[in-house]
């Protein structure tokens, strides 16, 4: 079984993906993602994939502003 909840974020006409929750590496993590394309891992070990989801879930509605504004400020740094 596998997951996948991501934040994108039309900045200047484009969609670009912030942060996402996956299963992409065989565990849960979360990436954070950066304008250079460097990514920031958060493991979840120990969780089930049903916890992961609520977790990415909750975490991109109630702070997808703060992700968005931190992947703005990389790009005009």
């Amino acid at each position: 079984m596998e997951l996948r909840v991501q934040l994108e974020v039309l900045i200047n006409g484009e969609w670009m993906a912030v942060v996402r929750y996956d299963t992409a590496h065989g565990k849960p993590h979360r990436d954070i993602l950066h304008p250079n394309g460097d990514q920031t891992k958060d493991w979840f070990e120990g969780y089930s994939l049903a916890e992961v989801l609520t977790i990415g879930k909750n975490d991109i509605m109630e702070n997808w502003s703060s992700y968005r504004n931190r992947f703005i400020k990389e790009m005009n740094k």
